[in-house]
């Protein structure tokens, strides 16, 4: 149930806080709230078990724990990184909504790592949330891929992949891949 009231409450927010342009894409001041969303979905998995495969470069290695709120908000943290909600980012994105989802994508020729974030709702119920980030400079590459999948019924978090790339010049392309399963 508080789940439910935390995805209507961030549809209220986000849906309350746009304008439409004659494209019919809307310009946000406001986007999807994922660091609020990562923390509220945190706070109510006090002792909740994770199953992860962790892949570097290959090398596979296999955890299992319980972990406290603070330990998920450190394990969900590629996702609170993917926060677009700043003010600095305000106007960045341009954002499509649809009654499954809500998209915002990093408006051409404007600055920033996360290049997109998609909302996937069932119903009232947020499915999944799936980001794209991307860095690069002259000496470094980097691109990181994330997605939250819920369980249908209950909206609670069920699983979730991050894959990430680092390529550093002259040097072979480091590669991660973490795969996920909550197990409550």
């Amino acid at each position: 149930m508080k789940h439910n009231f935390i995805a209507v409450l961030i549809l209220i927010l986000v849906a309350g806080c746009s304008s439409e342009n004659e494209t019919g894409i809307q310009s946000e001041t406001v986007y999807f709230p994922l660091k609020d969303y990562i923390e509220v979905t945190a706070s109510g998995m006090e002792g909740v078990g994770i199953l992860k495969e962790l892949n570097v470069n290959g090398e596979k290695e296999t955890i299992r724990d319980t972990l406290t709120s603070e330990s998920w908000l450190k394990e969900l943290d590629f996702f609170i990184k993917a926060d677009i909600s700043r003010p600095s980012l305000s106007g960045s994105y341009e954002t499509q909504r649809s009654v499954e989802y809500l998209i915002h994508t990093l408006k051409e020729g404007e600055k920033g790592e996360i290049q997109k974030i998609v909302v996937k709702y069932e119903g009232q119920i947020i499915k999944e949330v799936t980001f794209r980030m991307k860095s690069s400079n002259l000496f470094y590459n980097s691109e990181t891929r994330g997605v939250i999948f819920n369980q249908s019924l209950t909206g609670r978090l069920d699983h979730y992949t991050v894959e990430t790339v680092q390529k550093v010049i002259f040097l072979k392309p480091n590669k991660m891949i973490v795969n996920a399963s909550v197990v409550w």
